[in-house]
């Protein structure tokens, strides 16, 4: 048991060492159906981490990828978009167990001149009555905080990025097992104000770190989770996010706590993924596979 895609993807022949693909859903078993809404313009990078980070032998996990029509991409990406992903308006009459929309490097933009804000509302809209349980990653955490629940974002003087050590603030099923403290990348320009989310009474923060701030959010019925860091990110994203920003001329510091002896000449360390593994599976088995969907097996 684990990932079924019914359309394969390119990454799959170079992570099937690491992955248990199947074939088919075998409907006996248990199973979940999950769609990615993949706003990152790195698609493959996004697709290999979410994939292994869903990757579970206890459930078999229907996967589909999904985009938005109105979003301007270049034809390449367009074709691929077409070839391996499924757009918005064909999934817009089914339902999903389980819904990711993943971060975009928008911060620096204003809601209302994103090009396909509009849909991305409407998909927002989507996921209230057709999707039990959705997942919003950095940026998309912080529109859907907006969209959902009127809170508000603030931007930093300069990019937050590296791995900051959290804590609990309230235990709830998504972080059964955590450990008191622990790491988790962050790399975002904005964060959320946490006493508007206080407020909001239908609302848990669950994390937060004393240096970086809010980090999870969710509602008390489960409906919606909010992360704004990326613990799915493999051990050299940062390192990637890094290069590329100096390679621009961008005068940044190295990410903090990530790199061995904070030198960006050294290997980073791999600090955070059992933490990550085990805060998707938990997604998925307390919030995704629920007693509703046990009944329909």
């Amino acid at each position: 048991m684990s990932i079924y895609l019914k359309k394969e993807l390119e990454i799959t022949k170079t992570i099937k060492d690491k992955v248990n693909f199947i074939t088919k859903i075998n409907k006996e078993k248990p199973y979940v159906k999950v769609g990615i809404l993949n706003l990152m313009p790195t698609l493959e990078d996004t697709e290999r981490q979410l994939i292994e980070a869903l990757d579970t032998k206890l459930l078999q996990v229907e996967l589909d990828f999904l985009y938005l029509n109105t979003k301007k991409v270049d034809t390449d990406k367009k074709e691929y978009y077409e070839k391996y992903y499924k757009s918005f308006q064909e999934i817009k009459n089914e339902n999903y167990d389980g819904m990711i929309v993943t971060g975009a490097p928008l911060e620096h933009i204003n809601y209302h001149d994103i090009d396909y804000i509009e849909e991305l509302k409407e998909f927002f809209k989507y996921t209230k009555d057709h999707v039990r349980t959705t997942l919003l990653l950095c940026w998309a955490s912080q529109f859907g905080l907006q969209y959902f629940y009127g809170i508000n974002r603030y931007n930093l003087p300069e990019k937050l990025s590296g791995l900051y050590e959290h804590y609990i603030v309230k235990e709830t099923d998504l972080t059964k097992g955590f450990n008191d403290y622990f790491l988790i990348p962050q790399s975002r320009y904005c964060s959320i104000i946490e006493g508007e989310v206080s407020k909001r009474k239908e609302l848990i923060l669950t994390s937060k770190s004393n240096e970086s701030g809010v980090y999870i959010v969710e509602s008390k019925d489960k409906k919606r989770v909010f992360l704004t860091g990326h613990a799915e990110y493999d051990l050299y994203t940062l390192d990637k996010e890094y290069r590329r920003d100096i390679n621009k001329g961008l005068k940044i510091d190295p990410p903090c706590n990530y790199y061995k002896d904070n030198d960006p000449s050294k290997e980073p360390i791999y600090s955070w993924h059992a933490t990550a593994t085990l805060l998707y599976h938990n997604w998925l088995y307390y919030y995704v596979y629920s007693d509703e969907v046990m009944r329909r097996i």
